[in-house]
């Protein structure tokens, strides 16, 4: 049977959020169906206009369906109606996104319209070299605690016999919709930002964060120190 030392080596790889997402829920409650329907359906046009007049382009927007129910607490003997639209936003500036959604404001000021944004996981990358040496990294970690095994072993290492990639442990950067609990992903209240009547202000901050663990199972084969024969 072959002698050997198996060991496991981690390297950190720090990721870069690159697009924010958000997911828009806009709904209209009316007393009949069919003002319900229409009215939905003209706010969201509304809506897409507005953001692609504020910075949102096109292709930062998807369809995210919709849905019309019944409200329970509508008055009796006037069932009423509420229909909602969704759409998606995954925009590359978070200060384009905050801005394009504070000039949705206005058109929600009846009290029948409804606007619900909640921040989804934004998405990272980092570049093919960074990825590239946390792999590398985690490599020279496992050698480097077989060698110190082996050291105290009074054996030395001769070769690699197996390379298993257990897999990234992926962290979590605290941003809504990547919190560290894992939990719900937020509400984005529009007209955040605005102080009295002036202009909303945003202090840029860099990007969220986040560092994930690259991991790697290694044996190392080992001989006898003062020889080249496999160690017993």
């Amino acid at each position: 049977m072959d002698s050997y030392i198996e060991v496991s080596g981690q390297s950190s790889l720090v990721e870069q959020v690159t697009t924010y997402r958000a997911d828009l829920s806009l709904s209209v409650r009316a007393a009949h169906a069919d003002t319900a329907i229409s009215e939905a359906g003209a706010l969201r046009d509304d809506c897409i206009r507005v953001l692609k007049s504020s910075g949102i382009d096109p292709d930062e927007m998807s369809e995210g369906g919709n849905a019309i129910w019944q409200p329970w607490f509508w008055k009796k003997g006037k069932p009423g109606q509420e229909r909602a639209f969704k759409i998606l936003i995954a925009c590359s500036d978070a200060k384009r996104l905050y801005t394009a959604l504070d000039a949705l404001q206005p058109i929600f000021e009846h009290q029948r319209y409804t606007l619900s944004v909640s921040m989804l996981k934004p998405q990272f990358e980092a570049s093919d070299a960074e990825r590239a040496a946390a792999h590398a990294a985690a490599l020279a970690d496992a050698r480097g605690k077989a060698q110190l095994i082996a050291s105290e072993s009074g054996v030395r290492l001769s070769f690699v016999s197996q390379v298993e990639e257990l897999g990234t442990a992926v962290g979590r950067s605290g941003a809504f919709g990547d919190e560290d609990w894992g939990g719900y992903g937020g509400m984005y209240a529009a007209g955040a930002g605005a102080i009295g009547d002036s202009e909303p202000v945003y202090v840029e901050l860099e990007g969220a964060k986040r560092t994930s663990k690259i991991r790697y199972r290694v044996r190392f084969g080992i001989v006898a120190a003062e020889t080249d024969k496999p160690a017993v």
